[in-house]
């Protein structure tokens, strides 16, 4: 909801909102509803899933008005490095943007300490970060969600959540105090053992044929790139679950440039991750003989 909102509060009809490709699908299929044009950039492996500036910078034009990210990203696992964050701010800034940048993920990354673009100096007059306790403090079925934004837009938000769902339950904002303080130190240690489990499961999973993975530097997915298995992504990902009953989803859900991958997920414990290689070692006979 606070990313939806933020989106009714800064997208008219016929503008232009800019995302990245692969990406949360919420972006363009959002902006259209709300009869803006959504226009993708690239999150290309060549260039470690990093945006590229240069394409950003050619696609904007006067009726551009929103540019949303997602570092980390899902489903890539990458987290924009300092170029990047730069680069993003001095085009908003360049060209009058409003940025939303998604960090729902931002607390999960497994090297330094993330930087939000909200910091560039400038940036926070046109910045919404949208956040939430799904991801970071496993509260995924309670849905409570939230926005970081300039005075000016935080009015427009509440006259739009009094006229959408009005507040979330007390007993779940009770919950989120708790979980902000965190005084277990609970989410240190979930970040330390999703580590573990991408350092055990992206390693395995390139030493299947055909399968290309690049480590997440963030959030706790696995981004595949299966062309070289000389099938589809979609025929791979069927082999997987009605052969393997191994689930992942073909990355053409997160757009175009996903044609070729799958998203796996390293949510569930080291046992089933390794039990779910077993199984895709096993099924991947079906494509060691298709020729490239």
């Amino acid at each position: 909801m606070a990313l939806s909102l933020a989106m009714m509060a800064l997208i008219e009809p016929g503008d232009e909102v800019l995302y990245p490709d692969p990406g949360f699908p919420i972006y363009p299929s959002f902006t259209r509803g709300l009869g803006g044009k959504a226009v993708s950039f690239a999150l290309r492996e060549e260039n470690q899933f990093q945006p590229d500036l240069a394409e950003i910078a050619a696609k904007i034009t006067p009726k551009t008005r929103v540019l949303i990210f997602n570092s980390p990203n899902n489903p890539t696992g990458t987290v924009y490095d300092d170029r990047a964050i730069a680069g993003i701010a001095a085009l908003a800034l360049e060209h009058d943007l409003w940025v939303i940048t998604d960090e729902v993920y931002a607390r999960i990354v497994f090297g330094g300490e993330y930087k939000s673009i909200w910091s560039i100096a400038g940036l926070p007059q046109r910045t919404v970060i949208i956040d939430g306790f799904s991801k970071s403090f496993a509260m995924t079925g309670w849905r409570l969600g939230y926005a970081v934004a300039p005075v000016a837009l935080v009015d427009a938000l509440d006259l739009l959540v009094l006229n959408t769902f009005t507040c979330a339950a007390e007993f779940i904002q009770v919950a989120a105090i708790e979980a902000l303080r965190d005084s277990t130190d609970a989410v240190d240690a979930m970040v330390a053992e999703y580590r573990l489990r991408r350092d055990l499961f992206v390693p395995s999973l390139n030493k299947i044929p055909g399968f290309r993975c690049h480590a997440p530097e963030g959030a706790f997915y696995a981004w595949v790139n299966v062309e070289d298995t000389g099938l589809s992504a979609e025929e791979v990902q069927k082999i997987l679950l009605e052969e393997a009953g191994v689930a992942a989803i073909s990355g053409a859900a997160f757009g175009a440039e996903g044609k070729s991958y799958l998203r796996f997920s390293l949510v569930s414990a080291r046992h089933l991750l390794e039990d779910a290689l077993d199984r895709i070692r096993r099924v991947s006979v079906k494509w060691r003989a298709v020729p490239a």
